[in-house]
């Protein structure tokens, strides 16, 4: 690993070879999104390690030198490295984009801290690679109030574009017209569907979540024993959970599966955890878990595996590193697969064009699909759900 500590800058074209023949299968499927085997490392722990969330500022490939302070050049990462050489230099891998996005300020606003949220991020820093805006990253702990006084800030610091990933869709359409009013780009990473909001968004991830809940439905009537459901919701007020809940109803109703309880985990493994032990232990004869993230499902699954509950088909949602370990084994069945990723890489593509004069694309399709251990790596390799050389790269 590097000797650069987190805070310093990273130097342009600096990269890290990963010796494959280490990897066992599961290990190199969770490096899917680097290309050709190199890695820059970044300390995305170090930065989500705090309640305190002081807006950083980095420059897409370095870290940020400080909290809060702009880093003082443009330089670019290394994300792919010659078979022969080892290395592509960084005009190489700036040649496409040189010059795009100089003095020019794109701000994320992520809804909290988890997996899911970074590799949103990690599809922003992809989409700016080679450019040379200014990235400032914020998060409101799951809390609308915050979310909407950090996009003020961010306002009041004078970016030019927004990448959101909301906590709150009307919240996040309040701060839309905001943006718009200044003249902001925006692109939202958690489309709700149609409104009158959508007139203040430049690009949007249109992941068809209520079609994601009958995915969820079909598989279970397919593959799990009719009986009582535990489901485990995102947060409500997203437009999210709202939405997968619509499809999944549809989808059962009539089958001889029952949702017996239904509550919000707020994407944390622990309240997950929490909830499904609950059920549990109120509906013992449950036969299925649905849980609508892989954070959540983290937790439920190391639980089911502590428990030495195998009788339980667990489904989740969407994918993170963790979640992929646990596939193969008795407590976790499948997942409705989608690439956080693509969403973050989508809207900052948008939010560029906009930017860079072009003509952006509003609605940006995301690619879903029911997943198991037997099809894994194939749907990953063609939609990652991550670009690992981005990690850490900016700090929130």
């Amino acid at each position: 690993m590097s000797d650069e500590q987190p805070g310093s800058h990273f130097p342009a074209g600096k990269i890290f070879k990963i010796d494959r023949r280490s990897f066992d299968r599961r290990t190199f499927l969770r490096s899917t999104g680097l290309v050709a085997g190199v890695m820059a490392f970044g300390g995305v722990a170090a930065a989500c390690g705090s309640d305190e969330t002081p807006a950083a500022t980095t420059t897409p490939g370095t870290t940020a030198s400080s909290a809060g302070t702009t880093s003082a050049s443009a330089a670019t990462s290394a994300s792919s490295a010659s078979e022969t050489s080892g290395a592509t230099s960084a005009s190489e891998a700036t040649s496409a984009a040189s010059g795009a996005g100089a003095g020019m300020t794109i701000g994320i606003s992520l809804n909290g801290i988890n997996a899911y949220s970074g590799y949103v991020a990690e599809g922003v820093m992809k989409a700016l690679e080679g450019t040379e805006y200014e990235v400032i990253g914020v998060q409101s702990n799951f809390d609308s109030s915050t979310e909407l006084g950090n996009i003020q800030n961010l306002l009041s610091q004078g970016i030019n574009g927004l990448v959101v990933l909301p906590a709150d869709s009307t919240t996040i359409a309040k701060a839309a017209q905001l943006c718009a009013d200044q003249g902001v780009a925006v692109g939202n990473g958690l489309w709700p569907g149609e409104s009158d909001a959508d007139q203040y968004f430049t690009g949007v991830a249109n992941l068809d979540s209520v079609e994601g809940g009958k995915l969820i439905g079909e598989y279970l009537k397919a593959n799990a024993k009719p009986g009582k459901v535990i489901v485990v919701q995102g947060i409500v007020g997203q437009g999210f959970s709202e939405k997968i809940d619509e499809g999944l109803d549809a989808s059962l109703d009539g089958s001889g599966f029952e949702i017996v309880v239904r509550e919000q985990g707020f994407f944390g493994r622990d309240q997950a955890t929490k909830i499904v032990e609950t059920g549990l232990q109120a509906n013992p004869d449950a036969t299925a878990v649905v849980a609508y993230s892989a954070s959540m499902s983290d937790g439920i699954a190391s639980y089911l595996k502590a428990q030495s509950i195998d009788t339980i088909t667990h489904i989740s949602s969407d994918a993170d590193d963790e979640m992929f370990t646990y596939f193969g084994t008795p407590y976790l069945a499948a997942a409705r697969y989608y690439s956080a990723a693509e969403t973050g890489l989508v809207c900052a593509e948008a939010v560029r064009a906009k930017l860079e004069g072009g003509t952006p694309t509003f609605d940006n399709p995301i690619f879903q699909a029911m997943i198991t251990d037997a099809d894994a790596d194939s749907v990953v390799a063609e939609h990652p759900y991550r670009y690992a050389e981005f990690e850490g790269k900016v700090s929130f």
